[in-house]
């Protein structure tokens, strides 16, 4: 799957356009294929299902925020959504201005604000608030901004297919279809643009529900954008059955990522999204679907009893066009308790290059490494497969039923000839996690290994003590209940490490359990067991 990501390589642009078709877009001619009379204007209907920030609102009335026609955030009209929820007519009358101030400054073609993906969002905050800023307007201020949303959806029919991430298609085709709806468009109209929506969006999310790129947040901005696309089909009269039950399958995998606490796990660069933005996606959504287990085709497992759960990456990485991998911590997992969460992956798909790929690489998840090298390699063409995915209830012994995930991965084999195989049990009740990584030689050619780490990234909350005797006490902040560690089949290590939330760095630690391999051309295989247990301290 090739797309573009926030932080790509400046060469690769998200927009494709010449020199010349950019100079052509400046000219004269270009303006007057995109004017003409508008066919009526705007109609209320449509309501923004997201809340702004009110008090970002307030400081765009106060004048201490001022949108620029040269940023491209600003050029998104998201200032919009804050300003209605400042609430009040002073808002609304500086919504207007700045409005009619953008129009005024944009009657000709320019970037960023004429690319199609800033354009989609642009057109969709002014067709979705326009029952609070627009409907009490004056007949002028309705004419200008019908002439401008006109001038716009023609440009955008034109260019949107010029993105080169399918997610910016999709979401630039959003914004034509909610302007579209505003405008009065019926529903054969509206269907139309379904027809060209529905197989790029059938590319980008797959059977079980799953975004193609594996990456939660990326899932949920995608999953708002669908609800959005609802919202003007169910305007326009059109059918939106097939769209609704994509919702629902999306739905149903973003409650499969959450913790306790609301806050999705973070794979595959999470971390950038707040619990109350994922809630509210949840709520507006309207998806009814139970927590899933097993995300087949996504790649993601989920086990759970009591208060704990366990959610582990069973899935092969992706591959991007700059050249990213994400997935490279292939069966790792995360683990909560209630509100609190206790094993962790780093975090964050950050936009410097160097930082991302310390970010992405296996050893800032909770997996197997071995040597410090990630799983997979993209410039080798080596990218571990999964198989052997299992989950489901197990039995140990008489009374010890719990949960039972299990899943392999082949991304060492080219290079060391080795498997790895986890199994994770949780026992009924929640109060005992028991994990066997084991790593089997397979008689292919490659380097001899030396280390494997299996590494245990703790969150911030959480603080780790090391014991003589190998077991690591962890204290999680504000709770009277702790955790034990104890591992065979290596040293056992507490380490510093770092995790990532809402853009912010944050201090942790980690349990990492090294392991001498370099003899496991003759054993055949190491295995190292492990296990974390609720204690009251």
């Amino acid at each position: 799957m090739a797309g573009r990501e926030d932080g790509q390589s400046a060469a690769i642009l998200p927009m494709r356009l010449s020199g010349l078709e950019k100079l052509f877009r400046q000219s004269g001619l270009f303006r007057w294929q995109l004017r003409g009379a508008p066919r009526s204007q705007m109609r209320a209907g449509l309501q923004d299902p997201w809340r702004g920030d009110p008090q970002a609102g307030t400081r765009v009335v106060a004048g201490q925020i001022v949108p620029t026609r040269d940023n491209e955030e600003d050029a998104r009209f998201t200032w919009l959504c804050d300003l209605r929820a400042e609430g009040g007519d002073t808002a609304r009358i500086k919504a207007r201005e700045l409005i009619a101030r953008w129009i005024s400054d944009n009657q000709d073609w320019r970037l960023p604000a004429w690319r199609p993906d800033i354009m989609g969002h642009r057109l969709a905050r002014l067709a979705l608030n326009f029952g609070w800023y627009g409907v009490s307007a004056d007949e002028e201020f309705q004419r200008l901004l019908a002439g401008s949303v006109e001038m716009q959806i023609r440009c955008l029919a034109i260019d949107w297919r010029r993105m080169r991430s399918l997610d910016d298609q999709i979401g630039a085709l959003r914004g034509l279809a909610l302007a579209e709806a505003a405008m009065g468009a019926d529903a054969a109209r509206l269907d139309a643009l379904l027809d060209i929506l529905m197989p790029k969006l059938s590319a980008v999310i797959l059977p079980d529900g799953g975004h193609v790129s594996r990456m939660p947040d990326r899932h949920v901005l995608m999953l708002r954008l669908l609800v959005e696309i609802r919202m003007a089909t169910s305007l326009a009269g059109a059918d939106g059955a097939t769209l609704a039950d994509m919702i629902e399958r999306m739905g149903g995998l973003v409650r499969m990522w959450r913790h306790g606490d609301g806050r999705l796990a973070h794979f595959n660069g999470a971390g950038g999204l707040r619990a109350d933005l994922v809630e509210e996606t949840l709520a507006r959504s309207a998806t009814r679907n139970k927590t899933m287990q097993q995300a087949p085709y996504s790649g993601f497992l989920r086990i759970g009893s009591g208060r704990t759960v366990v959610i582990m990456d069973a899935g092969a990485p992706v591959s991007f066009a700059d050249g990213t991998v994400t997935g490279l911590g292939t069966l790792g997992f995360e683990m909560s308790v209630g509100p609190t969460q206790l094993i962790v992956n780093s975090g964050q798909m950050m936009r410097d290059p160097t930082l991302r790929r310390v970010m992405c690489s296996t050893a800032a998840h909770s997996t197997v490494g071995l040597d410090n090298q990630n799983s997979s390699r993209l410039q080798d063409d080596r990218i571990a497969a999964v198989s052997g995915v299992e989950v489901g209830e197990a039995e140990v012994g008489e009374t010890q039923a719990g949960l039972l995930a299990v899943a392999s991965h082949d991304g060492f084999e080219t290079s060391h000839g080795i498997l790895h195989r986890r199994k994770l049990y949780l026992r009924t009740g929640g109060a005992n996690l028991r994990g066997a990584d084991t790593l089997e030689y397979t008689g292919a050619p490659g380097e001899i290994p030396n280390l494997a780490f299996v590494r245990f990234h703790l969150h911030p909350r959480v603080t780790a003590a090391p014991l003589a005797n190998g077991t690591v006490l962890m204290k999680i902040r504000g709770s009277r209940v702790g955790w034990t560690f104890k591992a065979s089949g290596g040293a056992v290590e507490v380490e510093n490490s770092v995790y990532f939330e809402d853009g912010l760095r944050q201090a942790s630690q980690q349990i990492v359990v090294k392991a001498v391999v370099s003899d496991i051309r003759t054993t055949g295989s190491h295995e190292i067991k492990w296990a974390f247990t609720r204690s009251s301290q």
